[in-house]
């Protein structure tokens, strides 16, 4: 059993170190000009090894994409199921939301570029996942709304608009420091958010 255990810690420890030369390479190169065996050398494999792992090149490329994005996802809905108040379950999700782009940049720069060199089926299978993985989080972030809507601490404003509003706000933040490369962390973007957002739908009688 212990014999066992430890070829699947080996297994996922060689896995997770494809996926991390993978991410580097596609963010400085792009999907077209990075090919299986730069890949593998990289991660200190032969290209015939790292086929135990992935299947192709655009499998290793849709895991890595899709992992990255549970990954964060997942990193939200923990910060905000510490918070109480509204005003901190909205702080925490954009601080979770933002902290996870500054670690991950090379990855998010993947999305800053765009691939146009992926096939039609690819694409295709890539956006519909990522719209129902959008969908899903928005519906997430929008319950988080009601329930403040319901103690008059929101205006009734269609929540799934209000939902899709602050997350266009957390987007443009982070680009807008993907591009400027500026000193200050983008973490520390969290409290001019909170506050456009929150003074924008808040209901000031309450």
């Amino acid at each position: 059993m212990e014999k066992k255990q430890r070829k699947e810690r080996e297994f996922l420890m060689r896995r997770e170190a494809i996926l991390a030369e993978a991410e580097k390479h596609f963010s400085r190169r792009g999907y077209h000009n990075v090919t299986v065996a730069q890949i593998a050398k990289a991660s200190g494999f032969s290209t015939g090894a790292l086929y135990q792992y992935f299947d192709s090149k655009e499998h290793l490329y849709m895991t890595m994409v899709f992992e990255k994005l549970t990954l964060m996802y997942e990193a939200i809905r923990q910060a905000v199921s510490t918070a109480a108040s509204l005003h901190d379950r909205v702080e925490a999700l954009i601080g979770a939301q933002l902290r996870f782009v500054e670690e991950n940049a090379d990855f998010c720069r993947i999305f800053l570029r765009g691939e146009s060199d992926l096939s039609p089926a690819m694409m295709d299978t890539m956006r519909r996942r990522l719209q129902d993985d959008y969908f899903t989080h928005l519906s997430f972030v929008e319950n988080i709304l009601k329930a403040g809507m319901k103690k008059g601490m929101i205006r009734r404003l269609p929540p799934h608009e209000i939902a899709a509003a602050l997350s266009h706000l957390i987007r443009a933040a982070a680009i807008d420091w993907m591009f400027l490369q500026p000193k200050e962390p983008l973490v520390s973007k969290t409290q001019i958010i909170l506050d456009i957002f929150l003074n924008g739908v808040r209901n000031h009688d309450h």
